[in-house]
């Protein structure tokens, strides 16, 4: 036995299957934009790890330079 499919709008239940065709629709669409905001939220987050991993090795690679040139002033 399938049970009926509902949807909660205003504190409200609601079945589905009660909604008219169109609002049916916008509810499918909107679970739809849900999802592809949470993968494109996952994408954001990958990515931000990758800038860091970026900016990390761009820090790591000028912080030797940096660290040098005081040492160079120091002596003179």
């Amino acid at each position: 036995m399938s049970e009926e499919q509902k949807i909660v709008i205003n504190d409200e239940e609601h079945n589905v299957s009660d909604l008219t065709v169109e609002t049916q629709m916008h509810v499918a669409r909107v679970a739809e934009i849900r999802q592809e905001i949470a993968r494109l939220q996952m994408q954001i987050n990958e990515r931000q790890v990758v800038l860091n991993a970026y900016r990390d090795a761009i820090i790591n690679a000028v912080k030797p330079a940096e660290d040098e040139e005081s040492e160079a002033e120091v002596v003179q």
